[in-house]
């Protein structure tokens, strides 16, 4: 099951606000891909990216088994 962490796992070229912004949304998608809501979810991903990158790559690693994950490399081999 994926975890949700509180870390300050930002990188150091984004506000650590705009970091956790992005992790949410990018949760937010991973729910709703979830729940069968594609449109929503693409436009939580598409919205998470442009606020950090980083932040949706590290709430994909913590997601290995989402189809998300998988399609990107990031799932078990």
């Amino acid at each position: 099951m994926p975890r949700f962490i509180e870390d300050d796992d930002a990188p150091a070229n984004t506000g650590p606000d705009k970091h956790e912004q992005a992790r949410r949304l990018a949760e937010a998608a991973l729910r709703a891909e979830e729940e069968g809501q594609q449109a929503h979810a693409d436009e939580l991903f598409a919205e998470a990216e442009r606020t950090d990158p980083q932040a949706v790559e590290n709430v994909l690693m913590e997601w290995p088994e989402h189809p998300r994950a998988r399609r990107h490399g990031r799932g078990p081999t």
